[in-house]
Order: structure tokens, then sequence, then C-alpha cells
């Protein structure tokens, strides 16, 4: 399995425009499929019943499944998310949601993911959802993701890892990448560009690894948009401008991967 370590992430556009160009007729999927856009969720249910009932997350071919992270201090309620039964996931994906959302949040662009082979675990953030932490600075996104990774290492060993944030967990992922921690690749939706009192613009020499950064001037304002675009071009990332839209709420589109959504998927399997 390649890892995605040290690849320029703008081939990331340059794979789904490739992708893009052939459809497949081929029959549908529990999810639906649009011809040349990928599987569509369904909107009618059934919904994932037990501890996820509250996530309403549709039922697909994909396996979601309740589970935890746990380390020193911490013990973070999460979901796994698998790609259909015999397929072995291309990537990972852990997702850092933002401060109005919890580990459901990412349900409907993790099982979009799983569809399309690439696994992924969403995980309560200290502060939020039913995280139990007793770290010392809660806001030190570091234990967090390692905690994780060692969850994934569980279940997908040596399979190349991408972290991706939406809007505080967008800034979260800078930080912990910044830090050093042991990822493949990194996603920045809407990251905040200075969060618990860093300025991400002062960590990014840190970081040696080529991500994309995503933001839509429209929801977040100018200022905002050029710091995302300065952190891009001062990491060698690819940056991806959005239209509208803050967080995840960039990489859905009325039920199936967005432009940014597939861009990701693309990028963490390059």
């Amino acid at each position: 399995m390649r890892s995605v370590k040290g690849v320029a992430a703008g081939m990331a556009v340059a794979g789904m425009l490739l992708a893009g160009c052939g459809t497949d007729g081929g029959a549908e999927n529990s999810a639906g499929e649009a011809k040349g856009s990928g599987p569509v969720l369904p909107t009618d249910g059934p919904y994932l019943e037990g501890e996820l009932a509250g996530c309403f997350l549709p039922e697909t071919d994909a396996a979601v499944e309740p589970t935890q992270v746990a380390g020193p201090g911490l013990t973070l309620p999460a979901i796994r998310f698998t790609p259909p039964e015999g397929e072995d996931p291309s990537a990972v994906l852990v997702m850092l949601h933002q401060t109005d959302g919890d580990r459901c949040g990412w349900g409907d662009f993790a099982i979009l993911a799983a569809l399309r082979g690439v696994a992924g675990l969403s995980y309560d953030q200290c502060g939020y959802g039913a995280a139990d932490c007793r770290i010392k600075d809660p806001d030190d996104p570091v234990p967090q993701v390692r905690a994780a990774l060692s969850e994934v290492e569980k279940h997908w060993p040596g399979v190349p890892v991408v972290l991706v944030g939406a809007s505080m967990g967008g800034s979260q992922t800078v930080r912990a990448v910044a830090a050093g921690v042991d990822v493949d690749g990194w996603v920045d939706l809407s990251g905040p560009s200075t969060w618990a009192g860093v300025d991400l613009a002062s960590v990014a020499d840190a970081i040696t690894t080529p991500g994309l950064v995503a933001v839509s001037e429209d929801a977040d304002g100018a200022e905002e948009a050029e710091a995302a675009r300065a952190l891009a071009e001062a990491t060698s990332s690819e940056f991806l401008p959005a239209d509208a839209g803050h967080g995840w709420e960039l990489v859905v589109e009325e039920g199936r991967l967005s432009t940014i959504g597939q861009q990701i998927v693309t990028y963490a399997t390059e």
C-alpha cells in the first residue's frame, strides 16, 4: 500500500478529473448510484439503530460501528466506518469535528468515503459529546490524535492515514500535524487561522507533508480566506476555494460527495 507522504496535493485534483472521465453502468448498490458522481445516500432510511440511533445515519453496504478511542487520561466515544465486506481499505481518514457537532457529524461523508474504499474513524474531542478527558490541556489535539491513530493501527495496520478536520477540527488538525503526529496527509476544512491561542501561521513551517486547505470566502470572510491561502502556500499544500459552506458542509452535497469531498478521497488514495 503506497503512502501519500510527500505526494504533492495537487495530484489529487488531476486524479479526480481523470477518474471522472469514465462512467460505470453497473447495478446500483444499497446507497444508490448516480452515473459519474459515485454513491448517493438514501433519504428514506432505514437508519442505524442502537448506540448510534441518535446520529441518524442511513444503512448502506458500509459497516458503521460505535467504538472508543482510549489513551492516558482519555476515553473518547468514536465511530468506525469500514468499506463493504470483502474490500480492504486503500486509506483511512481520522476525522476531527467542528464545535457544533461530535463524532456523528462526519457520518454522511465517512459513509460515502467508505463506499469508495476509504475507511474512517471519527471521535468526540475533549469538551464535546461524551468525551472523558483528564489530560492537562484538553485543547491540545496531539494526545487525542495519537490515541485515535493507535486505534486505527489495531484495525487497519499499515494503511495510509489522512487527518481531516472541520472548522475547529481543521485548526486542530494543522496543530497536530505541525507537532509531528505520524500521518500520511492532512486536510483543513475552514479551520480558523487562530484557535486555542495558537496562530496557525506560526506553526506552518513545521509541516513537511503537503495537504489540502479549503475555505469559502463567502462563509468565512476575506481575512480568513486569505489566511487559509497563505497557510496552503507556506505548507506547499493545495488551496481549494469553495463557493459556500463551512467545515463539513464543504464535503457533501445532496447526498453525494461534493467536488471537495471527491478531492479528499482522491488525495487520500493517491
